[in-house]
């Protein structure tokens, strides 16, 4: 707590003192702290241990690095709701359940389902105005991890409504539409925190994506036009789409960064991590599935905790993280050799260059831009 803090304090127990002395029945009520997180993603998998840990950050100090709190908010109570955002109510519902009943997190936090599926425009835009209208006033976004995506089911890059591949829509474009309401709506801004589910992938494996210079490039890629050939057969594969939409979500992350300064974005790799079903997803055939498999686990795997660990640590900036998270905003966070282990900036990395330069950012941004009112 600050000096300021105190000496508010200390008038406030004199004060109260004051009125009991002269047989005043008044109760003075301190002003209470809200903070709100939603993950998307959140019945399973990362997105559900990442819930976990959220809660379990009962220790947190009440401003945070939040601008919106004063002062004074430093010695009132604090009361944290997480909004779980899932397609599936019922696996949501389980989800909570599960949560409620282990009886391991603090009384005032709680649990709230919120219906959304980032491949549907119309579900997003309904989740904006039910988290917008779910935060009270004063109160922000405190952190948003967009964590929904992966493969998905689609071997083919179907498109959208929007134009757009369904692993576009899913991992990236319904996400930034999702970013976008909420700071149209002010729920998203100075204080909040940003946290994009990157990728490895992102830089290429086993050779390093060649980024293009222009905007049909990008666009290209997002309508799934980059797949097709001169006789205009279809090439596309969910590896390479998903690498690719990794990639741009890296991007974009940096782009928005430089855009809106008072807020805090970074994309977050969880690294290789067992138990989160990425291949399960129905995107590939079965022997492919398990080749795929055994690749992965060749390479090396860590337990969700960790994973959900890497998010938690950039999305809780607690007295600068955790574990001493220092990242500037706009920052891809990978691995830093392989798929797990250590963490760095992708940008010190040979594959991950491309990500600090600043026209692709913007090539980037447009592209997606292009896509958010359709």
């Amino acid at each position: 707590m600050t000096l300021t803090g105190y000496i508010w304090t200390l008038l406030l127990l004199l004060y109260s003192h004051l009125l009991k002395s002269i047989g005043a029945t008044e109760i003075i009520m301190l002003p209470t702290k809200n903070y709100y997180y939603a993950v998307t993603g959140a019945n399973a998998g990362l997105g559900l241990e990442s819930v976990r840990q959220l809660a379990s950050l009962h220790d947190a100090p009440p401003c945070n690095g939040d601008t919106s709190c004063s002062d004074e908010d430093a010695t009132t109570i604090i009361g944290v709701t997480i909004f779980l955002l899932c397609r599936n109510p019922v696996s949501a519902q389980q989800a909570i359940d599960s949560l409620t009943a282990s009886n391991e997190y603090p009384t005032n936090v709680s649990f709230t389902y919120v219906p959304f599926d980032s491949s549907d425009r119309s579900s997003v835009k309904t989740a904006i105005e039910t988290l917008s209208q779910s935060i009270t006033d004063r109160h922000i976004m405190n952190g948003l991890l967009l964590n929904a995506g992966g493969f998905t089911s689609d071997r083919n890059g179907t498109l959208t409504k929007s134009g757009t591949t369904i692993i576009a829509e899913t991992n990236l474009i319904g996400h930034a539409v999702l970013v976008d309401g909420l700071i149209q709506f002010k729920k998203l801004q100075q204080g909040s925190r940003v946290i994009f589910s990157g990728s490895e992938a992102g830089m290429g494996e086993p050779f390093a994506i060649k980024w293009g210079n222009d905007l049909d490039y990008y666009i290209n890629i997002l309508t799934g036009k980059a797949y097709k050939t001169k006789k205009n057969k279809n090439k596309y594969t969910p590896q390479d789409g998903y690498g690719h939409i990794k990639g741009m979500i890296a991007f974009y992350t940096a782009a928005m960064a430089r855009r809106h300064g008072d807020i805090y974005f970074a994309a977050v790799s969880p690294g290789s991590t067992k138990d989160t079903y990425l291949m399960d997803q129905g995107s590939f055939p079965n022997a492919l599935k398990y080749v795929f498999k055994g690749f992965i686990c060749l390479s090396g795997q860590h337990g969700v905790d960790v994973g959900a660990g890497r998010y938690i640590d950039a999305l809780v900036d607690n007295n600068g993280g955790r574990d001493g998270w220092g990242y500037e905003s706009g920052t891809f966070v990978c691995s830093k050799k392989g798929y797990i282990g250590e963490v760095c900036d992708a940008t010190e990395l040979k594959k991950g260059k491309p990500f600090g330069e600043q026209p692709k950012q913007d090539l980037v941004y447009e592209a997606v831009q292009s896509f958010m009112l359709r």
